[in-house]
């Protein structure tokens, strides 16, 4: 199982959070390091200025104890003997040469730090101090910045966590909700209380949650108008079965066996078509090279029986090969149903034209009928599924052209239905972008 969005960000918090604190430390502790350091020096510097030269001289001429020894602070202060050394009793006894300023010495085995001040040229006075005991307590005084550090970083941990907690239970009070949904009816989730850097998500889920309650939406009027469809069609072979039992004669038995063959048919063909939709709802072909003027040949051959038996002139335009990206079967699927619902409607002794060319960039399938056609107001709806335009005649089932459209929109391209200008009838065309 996958860590959890709030544990990468709590222990890469945490983590940051100690490796800064270790960085704010170490730069702490070496600064007050440093200004401990400076401090001390600022020291000696302000004891050497405080001793007058008066008590320098004296130093020199009586040969009396060393100025200051300040056992506390352990500095040292006293005179270098540039003339007349004799009898002066120093602690340190460090070169008389040094010049004016700071220096670190190694005297009987221990290193100090000395300043020396210089009243003309045989005048000088020295402060010293142990480099040890510097250390010591510029260490000690360092250290006692760390401490806030230390109890710093725990806390800021804690709060770290809680606040990614926080942040986060926007999300867990979303994952709630979806799971409240209804499955029939998904409702938007709310953006009230949301973060910024959620919000795009969300809506792209709210989206979604759309779509699917347009698809649940669809399917359950599809399966009541399938169902009414189906019921119809049954019914009346239900009766015509009852008609042909109560048959007195050979020949009337097969007078009544017409009509109920003609209905099998046509409950056939209403099955073919709704298994044809739901194939082309969840088909996944995977596109090649396909040639539409071959397409276009095959079906008109297939359904030239349908058009010869409604004495329709029935003619294909399709000289030249054209090739798209596509699926065969589907493009045939399409063309076929077009032609279908083409032949379907147009009366006896007219003619139905198919055709496929090229035009710029785009191929197009044409198939020009002599039926109906379609009034303005009906457009939208003629593509859903078993709508039939009021008081047009025929025996469809109202599935061809939504079959049409999801196979359009699977392959990528356009469905165009128009009324004929010239005269009664539709013209359809889809076209798709050649590549």
């Amino acid at each position: 199982m996958k860590s959890s969005l709030q544990g990468r960000l709590s222990i890469g918090l945490s983590i940051a959070i100690v490796c800064m604190g270790l960085f704010a430390g170490l730069a702490s502790f070496f600064l007050a390091l440093n200004e401990a350091q400076d401090y001390q020096d600022a020291s000696l510097q302000q004891i050497a200025a405080l001793v007058p030269p008066q008590i320098w001289r004296n130093t020199y001429r009586y040969g009396r104890e060393p100025v200051d020894v300040d056992s506390d602070v352990r500095i040292v202060v006293e005179p270098l003997c540039l003339v007349n050394c004799q009898g002066v009793d120093v602690p340190l006894k460090l070169p008389p040469q040094l010049s004016s300023g700071f220096h670190t010495l190694a005297v009987n085995g221990q290193e100090w730090r000395v300043f020396v001040r210089r009243q003309g040229p045989d005048e000088a006075l020295a402060v010293a101090q142990s480099t040890d005991l510097r250390s010591d307590a510029a260490i000690a005084s360092a250290r006692r910045t760390l401490l806030p550090l230390l109890f710093l970083v725990p806390l800021l941990i804690v709060f770290s966590h809680v606040i990614v907690r926080r942040s986060l239970a926007p999300i867990q009070s979303l994952a709630q909700a979806m799971d409240r949904q209804n499955a029939d009816r998904p409702e938007p989730l709310s953006l009230e209380q949301v973060p910024g850097e959620i919000a795009p998500f969300l809506q792209a889920i709210n989206r979604l949650l759309e779509r699917i309650r347009i698809l649940l939406e669809q399917e359950r009027r599809f399966i009541a108008d399938a169902a009414h469809e189906l019921r119809t069609p049954l019914t009346a072979l239900s009766l015509q079965v009852q008609n042909l039992e109560r048959a007195d004669s050979l020949s009337e038995c097969q007078k009544r066996l017409l009509p109920l063959q003609s209905g099998l048919e046509r409950s056939r063909h209403l099955l073919d078509q709704l298994l044809g939709l739901a194939r082309q709802q969840t088909a996944t072909s995977s596109f090649e090279p396909v040639d539409l003027a071959v397409i276009a040949r095959q079906t008109v051959e297939d359904l030239y029986p349908l058009a010869e038996q409604k004495k329709i002139d029935f003619g294909l335009d399709a000289s030249t090969a054209l090739w798209v990206q596509g699926s065969a079967a589907a493009f045939y699927s399409l063309l076929r149903n077009a032609v279908d619902n083409a032949l379907r409607y147009s009366p006896e002794n007219s003619e139905v034209t198919v055709r496929a060319y090229q035009e710029g960039e785009y191929a197009l399938l044409e198939v020009i009928d002599s039926g109906p056609g379609i009034p303005a107001d009906e457009a939208e709806r003629i593509f859903d599924p078993f709508y039939r335009i009021p008081g047009i005649t025929g025996d469809g089932s109202g599935l061809g052209l939504t079959i049409v459209r999801a196979i359009a929109e699977q392959l990528g391209g356009q469905v165009i239905l128009r009324s004929r200008c010239d005269q009664s009838g539709l013209h359809f065309i889809y076209r798709q972008k050649i590549v």
